[in-house]
């Protein structure tokens, strides 16, 4: 969050983090430390209260206009219900948006009204707002469970349950974000509800403890903090920012508030230690905004609340983490899209990003967050999925941020990502004119995985034109044995070949080999072996893949693959998912792009290969928002399939010399 209100000064230093792969928190946070410098509550806050009117009248007047037309628009009008049956239909048909729809809206509504009746407190508005805000608190203590059905530990586990048991609360995302929302409403609010009825704040506490803070101390199955039973994923810094919040907030007792951050710590170095030194995140740009970002928000709670920061914001872990979302941007809006996510993102927070950029010492990162914010028309609306009241706060509280001069995207014209195996290539560094690829190695078990191992992107002109499709409305099959059976996860919908009818298989043991990066001058390429990625069955000893970007005066992109096979397979195709209108040309030649604007050619060796061009139509309004109603997949087919073969695809921008 932003700085403290009351509490310690931080006392920042130059200290480098104990130890070198990533920051030992526990070590540079320890027990000691925790006893002697953590505030009680009620001594520290992240955001002013109601009465500091000079904050909160420096918000900008847009930004509290539309705040509180939006708040004002819901006074009087029913919550929205929540029934068992949506709950339920999660268990019975794989339907999660039914229930969480109304679930998010409720917690929308409180949080405007959180925000209206601090901006409008000491007006005539105030009032309404403030019962509005009590009216939120209490449905929200009402209801039966916090969990997303998703995620509920009944449902998913051996009892098969339709409805959760409120007696065993589940603390997941859901469970966490209301536990966060509640927590800030404390602190804005709570002096107003106390002088409504003393009850309903106390009684906020002890729902937030009974649900969240207790289960997280006391109970050793969440599988989020250890990766004992899942991925350590953005789950791990994205709930453990906000139990820290809920901890310094709501949490009475000194000796539990102790003990809690003591935990956090442990479970976010659990984090720390599995993430890759070079700062990528293999569950994509979409995620970092709750992986990346997320840690940088539990970072600036521990060291805002214990006074210190030990040096961890000049950790090259912490620093590398920063720069990622700059080196997975495409421009116009595009981002590099490997994993769970789309396309175009929608849930960024420039104001963070700005914030983690200060606070790591990175003028290009903070370049970045204000280039995306003024892209983006300056919006002070909130971002795509459920409201964020903590980050709300935090870029409507930011003075720094306000006063940011305006800036550029970086675009940096080559980022290696060595240990995410992520290659992300641009013709002309700070410009999104020309070519640019995107290409990775990796493993079928990554967080969020797709069947992708060799996968790669062109973009011209910030267009994507061979694309990664992304990943559709979330349903229960999404993350259960039938993943693999939704086409935009599987390889033969990703650009990589299919051989004797097989696709790549998931699981961390079908991986790439032999994964390197060449950057010389004028050329940028990745080369990997893609076997190992493919079942024995498809009987290959090696299938060298080479995407490469010239630069120049023939600028172009090179996809060479050459395969080694044990005998020759009865069919061998390439696949090629396609955003735009395709032409099919002379014989290995086509032209794709959209119906008006930037367009590549792609050649390939049409001896070799023939070309069939399938539409795949798109319904999800997941796809549809990025795409339209459609995309294209290109498959070349061999002619005479052969042991041992090579294949070179060219794709350059239309208008080049051939």
């Amino acid at each position: 969050m932003t700085s403290p209100e009351s509490g310690p000064d931080i006392a920042p230093t130059t200290r480098a983090a104990v130890g070198t792969g990533h920051p030992q928190l526990t070590q540079l946070f320890p027990a000691s430390l925790i006893a002697s410098r953590m505030p009680a509550i009620g001594a520290w806050t992240p955001v002013p209260p109601p009465t500091d009117r000079v904050r909160w009248q420096a918000v900008d007047a847009r930004a509290r206009d539309h705040v509180v037309e939006a708040a004002t628009a819901s006074l009087g009008e029913p919550w929205p219900g929540l029934t068992a049956t949506s709950f339920a239909r999660f268990a019975r048909d794989g339907d999660r948006s039914r229930h969480q729809e109304p679930v998010f809206a409720r917690r929308a509504r409180l949080g405007r009204a959180v925000l209206a009746m601090a901006l409008t407190f000491g007006t005539s508005q105030a009032g309404a707002f403030a019962d509005e805000v009590m009216d939120g608190v209490w449905a929200l203590c009402e209801e039966t469970t916090w969990c997303w059905p998703a995620h509920d530990f009944r449902v998913l586990g051996a009892e098969h349950g339709l409805l959760p048991d409120p007696s065993r609360p589940t603390l997941d995302l859901g469970a966490s974000g209301t536990a966060v929302l509640l927590a800030l409403t404390d602190a804005i609010a709570g002096d107003e509800l106390d002088s409504r009825d003393p009850l309903v704040r106390s009684r906020l506490r002890r729902e937030v403890s009974t649900r969240v803070l207790l289960p997280y101390l006391e109970r050793e199955e969440w599988g989020w903090f250890d990766g004992s039973t899942a991925k350590l994923n953005n789950w791990n810094p994205w709930i453990h920012s906000e139990l820290l919040l809920a901890t310094a907030l709501t949490e009475e007792s000194a000796e539990r508030r102790a003990a809690l951050m003591s935990r956090i710590l442990r479970g976010l170095e659990n984090y720390l230690e599995a993430q890759p030194r070079d700062g990528g995140c293999d569950e994509g740009p979409h995620y970092w905004w709750r992986a990346g970002a997320s840690l940088f928000e539990c970072l600036e709670t521990i060291t805002s609340l214990l006074g210190t920061d030990e040096g961890v914001f000049g950790h090259p872990l912490v620093r590398a983490m920063a720069r990622y979302p700059v080196s997975t941007w495409i421009g116009d809006g595009w981002s590099v899209n490997f994993a769970d996510g789309p396309a175009r993102p929608r849930e960024m927070v420039p104001a963070l990003l700005h914030r983690y950029g200060r606070r790591t010492g990175q003028p290009e990162v903070r370049a970045h967050a204000r280039a995306l914010w003024e892209a983006d028309g300056g919006a002070i609306r909130q971002p795509a999925g459920p409201f964020d009241l903590r980050r709300t706060l935090d870029t409507l509280l930011d003075p720094e941020w306000e006063a940011a001069p305006p800036a550029r995207f970086p675009l940096p014209g080559h980022t290696w990502l060595p240990d995410t195996q992520v290659l992300v290539a641009r013709a002309r560094a700070g410009s999104g004119r020309g070519l640019l690829v995107a290409a990775k190695g990796g493993h079928n078990d990554e967080s969020h995985n797709h069947n992708d191992v060799g996968n790669f992107i062109v973009a011209v002109d910030s267009r994507p034109l061979i694309i990664d499709a992304g990943v559709g409305t979330y349903r229960r099959e999404t993350f259960s044995e039938e993943r693999y059976g939704i086409w935009s996860m599987t390889s033969e919908y990703h650009n990589v070949p299919v051989v004797d009818g097989f696709g790549q298989l998931p699981g961390h043991g079908f991986r790439a080999a032999s994964v390197a990066a060449h950057h010389e001058g004028g050329t940028d390429e990745l080369t990997c072996d893609m076997a190992p990625a493919y079942p024995r069955r498809a009987g290959l000893d090696s299938w060298t893949r080479a995407v490469r970007l010239v630069r120049g005066s023939d600028e172009r992109v090179e996809v060479t693959d050459s395969w080694h096979a044990r005998a020759a397979p009865r069919s061998l195709a390439l696949h090629f998912l396609l955003g735009g209108e395709v032409d099919l040309g002379p014989a290995g030649r086509a032209c794709v792009g959209p119906s008006s604007g930037p367009a590549l050619q792609l050649c390939w060796e049409a001896d070799a290969f023939t070309a069939q061009v399938e539409t795949v139509e798109l319904t999800d309004p997941a796809f549809t928002r990025v795409w339209g109603a459609a995309v294209r997949r290109l498959v070349l087919t061999a002619r005479a399939p052969l042991a041992e073969g090579r294949h070179l695809l060219t794709a350059r921008p239309v208008g080049s010399e051939a």
